[in-house]
């Protein structure tokens, strides 16, 4: 009996420092994997921190960008609209040098007057003449408007390839700012 006492309480002292062993190893295992999860979190977090500048820097850039191209689109709006004064200013005139004709033709198919018919047409072609020449410059100003307008596109095509150039510049630095993400584990 005191044999099989002393073998019972070996057998206890044997479990006791078995679930002492393993009890320090599910604790050694327990604290790596609590260290590498904490460790995977921060590296996350900091990545993204880094996205969130890239974005934010991302955003700066397409705003400061389209306040530029706003800019140029009403300017641009500004020459179409001279343009349409011109061209209503134009068509008046063709309006006058239309009535001038029609008061030439009632002029010459009644001949009254030789004298009073050639003056009056003599009238009329002055005022031909200065709506001849008020279309003129209204044609001038239309030109310099087109080419007013023709320097706001190609402006604004600039624009757009400076602004293509930095967004590919942020992708570029988004890539190596994400490569030290690489070295995780994806699952």
């Amino acid at each position: 009996m005191p044999e099989d006492r002393q073998a019972t309480l070996d057998a206890a002292d044997r479990f006791m420092d078995l679930h002492q062993d393993m009890m320090f190893v599910f604790k050694h295992n327990s604290v790596r994997s609590t260290t590498r999860i904490n460790r995977i979190i921060r590296f996350t977090m900091i990545g993204m921190v880094v996205m969130m500048l890239a974005m934010l820097a991302l955003v700066a850039t397409f705003t400061s960008r389209m306040d530029e191209i706003t800019r140029y689109m009403v300017n641009m709006a500004d020459d179409i609209q001279q343009m349409r004064a011109a061209f209503d200013s134009v068509t008046a005139d063709m309006e006058g040098m239309e009535q001038a004709v029609v008061q030439m033709d009632t002029k010459v198919a009644t001949m009254p007057s030789m004298f009073h018919s050639v003056d009056a047409m003599g009238g009329h072609l002055g005022g031909m003449r200065e709506d001849i020449l008020s279309v003129a410059g209204q044609m001038d100003l239309i030109e310099n408007h087109m080419i007013s307008i023709g320097n706001t596109l190609y402006t604004m095509d600039r624009q757009l390839i400076d602004m293509t150039g930095t967004v590919g510049g942020i992708g570029r630095d988004v890539d190596v700012m994400s490569r030290p993400l690489s070295i995780f584990p994806n699952n």
